[in-house]
């Protein structure tokens, strides 16, 4: 016969205690094994749970892209994106539209800071960042959203059905899409310049994601517009 008092008791002493406050406690008694333990705990829950949103949210434009096809889906990411735009470019998308900011006001130092606390935070992502005169690169190898997808579930992995030139003149999975159309088709559409240029993954790949970003928009050379049927803005 199941004792369901001792169950209960079980699952409200130990596994409904938040792992933060099991390390809080931990570190409290200076129980150096017990919080590497609960370390290792919080970053596998954290992983499991990354992937299973990233999995689902794949799932989930399945069925948009059935019934919606690549411009259905394209439609869902620019909504999200204008919707979503973090509080650190938020203001001054405000200003520009209004007229009061041009994109050498771009708050470049702040929107770096943004992307680097956001993918440590969110994906726990390992992250590379160089830069030359003109450029800053960032590098996500791999990256563990949209590359977890391609490199782990390449078999459930939802692509476009063609190839356009917001998805770089190929087939790619609609999950990449988020970045893409938030950063750069989008972002050249609504405010003048792709503010990163991506190489997202492939299906089958090793799920790594390069995004240049160029320190003055006037210096993208032409040949990416040429390359992408856009037209210079800045």
């Amino acid at each position: 016969m199941i004792n369901f008092d001792e169950i209960i008791e079980e699952v409200i002493n130990e596994q409904s205690k938040r792992t933060i406050d099991k390390i809080d406690k931990a570190i409290e008694e200076k129980d150096i094994k017990k919080i590497k333990e609960l370390h290792k705990e919080n970053v596998e829950g954290k992983k499991g749970f990354h992937d299973f949103a990233v999995r689902w949210v794949n799932l989930t434009l399945k069925y948009l892209h059935k019934y919606g096809g690549d411009q259905g889906v394209l439609e869902c990411m620019q909504e999200y994106a204008q919707t979503f735009y973090p509080p650190v470019v938020r203001e001054w998308i405000e200003g520009y539209e209004k007229g009061n900011l041009e994109p050498k006001d771009f708050p470049f130092e702040d929107f770096m800071r943004n992307r680097a606390t956001l993918w440590q935070m969110v994906h726990d992502n390992l992250q590379e960042w160089y830069q030359d005169e003109e450029k800053i690169t960032f590098v996500l190898d791999p990256c563990n959203s949209g590359g977890f997808l391609v490199s782990e579930c390449a078999n459930e992995v939802v692509k476009t059905d063609k190839a356009h030139n917001w998805t770089y003149d190929r087939k790619i999975q609609c999950y990449c899409l988020n970045c893409t159309t938030m950063w750069e088709f989008g972002w050249y559409e609504w405010y003048g310049w792709p503010l990163f240029i991506m190489d997202v993954p492939e299906v089958g790949s090793d799920g790594k994601c390069t995004m240049v970003m160029y320190k003055n928009p006037a210096n993208i050379p032409d040949e990416y517009y040429e390359k992408r049927g856009l037209t210079r803005k800045i």
